[in-house]
């Protein structure tokens, strides 16, 4: 009888979910910033899997010794110092057995290697017991030692390089003392193999689609390829205001910089070529409002007439008013009657200042929406009716702005309005392609 993976006896299914649903909030250095992918898998879920399809259950009668062993000794005997303990904030706390299984589990082999892929942190487990009141961030549900933890793949991260370090020579020596090579023939956003060359296997992927194969070259090989150190000067590989990204604009200057990764230097280099270019041509159709702060976006709602007679109002189809619904920010539209008239005027909430977050499209309804005027309901059939007269219309609700430390929200003002005439008469001055 052969040993059955780990994978196939046990998972922390709940702490991989929770990283996992953080992950997908991770902008800065993730793969999902590439290109936008609509079945990518979450890094913590695709790493977990990986190593657990890859190592052996120890508890298991069947489980090579060497390898039981090796499980107790790196992660009870010899866990590297710097594993023994983590910060919170400017405190460190001391841990000298991170990988210890939670109160009233047997202390195995299989519940250390559990652990060691995920864990609760003492501050989660202490809110779940009641014993705090406050809820930890999400960056701090799961234990800094975690393998799945989005910190863990940074390269400047000690623990991080730590527990990749452990799980590795795990992986090898379950697998005959060599790294195995892992294929992904469905590989499409690059998930698996990336997480797979992070656990040092080997790993070959593939893709019918062409644009999958573009972002997993760029994810998998390019990185291997040409992200390494490297000498620029202010002329080679830099633009000039009328070069291209095709063409670089070499110079006689001697005077040379070292940078730490090329292929991120340049990249960044051209991205602001890029958003340069963007502005000169397309700056003034976002232009800030009195706050001063840069348009990224605008949100619009789909509107319809009220069917009430009487009322005939324009009712701004919305299944909910919240626009931001994260742990510390969550940000709603308000909806007011402007004067006596019957328009809705829009306007931004945040936080404890909310009173409201239904919307006007009624979910009992199947599809009905009350107007915010008269309060009346107007039916599915109504709706569906305008939608195929062409009489369905549009409305600004709200402008996204991008503040120093984060996105943010605005109402509309009338600049905007008149940003996006202008953006709509150049639309249909522009050539279309026969």
């Amino acid at each position: 009888m052969t040993c059955p993976r780990l994978i196939e006896v046990a998972l922390p299914i709940r702490e991989i979910s929770a990283e996992s649903v953080r992950d997908k909030s991770m902008r800065h250095g993730h793969i999902s910033t590439l290109h936008l992918w609509w079945a990518r898998r979450p890094l913590p879920a695709s790493r977990a899997i990986v190593f657990a399809s890859l190592v052996p259950d120890p508890d298991h009668p069947d489980c090579p010794k060497p390898f039981r062993k090796a499980v107790m000794r790196l992660l009870h005997d010899e866990v590297p110092p710097t594993l023994k303990g983590y910060w919170r904030g400017k405190k460190s706390k001391r841990d000298a057995d991170p990988y210890k299984p939670y109160k009233g589990i047997p202390d195995s082999p299989r519940n250390r290697l559990l652990t060691f892929i995920a864990k609760w942190s003492p501050e989660w487990l202490a809110f779940e017991r009641g014993e705090a009141e406050d809820q930890p961030p999400p960056a701090e549900m799961l234990d800094d030692r975690s393998l799945v933890k989005w910190e863990t793949s940074d390269p400047e991260n000690d623990q991080g390089r730590a527990v990749l370090g452990i799980a590795r020579e795990l992986v090898r020596l379950a697998n005959g003392g060599q790294a195995p090579t892992v294929l992904d023939p469905f590989a499409g956003g690059g998930a698996i193999p990336l997480e797979a060359t992070r656990l040092g296997c080997q790993a070959i992927a593939n893709d019918y689609n062409p644009v999958a194969y573009l972002i997993l070259r760029a994810t998998c090989e390019f990185p291997q390829k040409f992200g390494k150190p490297g000498l620029r000067t202010k002329e080679e590989g830099m633009a000039t205001k009328d070069a291209s990204p095709s063409t670089f604009a070499f110079g006689h200057s001697s005077e040379k910089e070292r940078v730490p990764n090329v292929l991120a230097y340049d990249v960044e280099h051209w991205a602001n070529w890029l958003l340069d270019r963007a502005r000169e041509r397309i700056g003034h159709l976002y232009p800030p409002g009195k706050d001063g702060q840069p348009v990224v976006g605008y949100l619009w709602a789909r509107t319809v007439q009220c069917s009430n007679p009487s009322c005939r109002a324009e009712i701004p189809l919305l299944r909910s008013l919240l626009v931001c619904n994260k742990p510390g920010k969550r940000v709603a539209l308000t909806m007011t009657r402007k004067g006596k008239t019957k328009v809705v005027e829009f306007g931004i909430a945040k936080n404890r200042a909310i009173k409201e977050t239904e919307g006007t499209m009624i979910e009992k309804g199947r599809g009905s929406v009350r107007c915010p005027i008269c309060e009346q309901t107007t039916p599915v059939e109504d709706l569906r009716r305008a939608g195929m007269d062409g009489k369905l219309g549009e409305r600004m609700v709200a402008v996204i702005t991008d503040t120093p430390n984060s996105k943010d929200y605005r109402p509309v003002e009338p600049s905007d309005v008149k940003a996006f005439e202008q953006a709509k008469k150049l639309a249909e001055t522009v050539e279309r392609p026969q």
